[in-house]
């Protein structure tokens, strides 16, 4: 995609707060903003399911800000993004179960329902950051943080192995989930068979 950020929000709800944000865009940084509908049914996993608000970011969000004139607006937007994903967090979402398929709700599920962000690193890379119900605080703002030094991080090793000008859409990018451990408040990689495990009913 072009765009360095994309935020989502539900076509029922007038999200000043994602306006002001994308209302930062220009031409070499490009912000948008996509509603959806309010009402969609899903046969999935929680954690497939899309969250309520979703911001969605690229490789080129972390390549635009490499110049020293770009560091400010780095600092701005990745603190605008914070507290937009702290906000939303706040906004408390559930799911209903359909009545012929019980029990099928995870019992531990711990992430948030309401905001969640991915991030296209690479062509064959796409990240799912889910964000913790249970961090609170001035733990939260340091979660935060730090999920973007460990995208920053990714994000260069990827340059590293495979380096490229802009990210392909024709090539279908492996997903991975990134968790921050509300007890080490360490982020950790998880594949979809280890989120599976780690949320499944027994």
């Amino acid at each position: 995609m072009e765009e360095i950020i994309i935020i989502g929000w539900p076509d029922n709800l007038d999200d000043t707060d994602a306006q002001e944000i994308i209302d930062l865009s220009k031409p070499q940084l490009k912000i948008k903003g996509v509603q959806h509908k309010s009402t969609r049914l899903f046969a999935a996993l929680e954690w497939t399911i899309p969250t309520t608000f979703i911001i969605m970011i690229s490789g080129l969000f972390f390549k635009s800000f490499m110049e020293e004139a770009g560091k400010d607006t780095y600092q701005m937007l990745k603190s605008r993004l914070k507290e937009y994903i702290l906000k939303r967090r706040e906004i408390k979402t559930s799911l209903i179960e359909s009545s012929n398929l019980t029990d099928k709700l995870s019992k531990k599920y711990d992430q948030s329902l309401s905001i969640s962000m991915k991030a296209r690193l690479h062509s064959k890379l796409v990240i799912n950051i889910m964000i913790s119900e249970k961090v609170k605080g001035q733990d939260a703002d340091n979660m935060m943080e730090r999920v973007f030094e460990v995208l920053q991080m990714i994000h260069d090793q990827c340059q590293e192995i495979a380096s490229e000008e802009y990210i392909m859409r024709n090539i279908h990018p492996e997903e991975v989930y990134l968790l921050a451990n509300p007890e080490t408040y360490f982020w950790e990689i998880l594949t979809p068979k280890e989120m599976f495990e780690r949320y499944r009913n027994y």
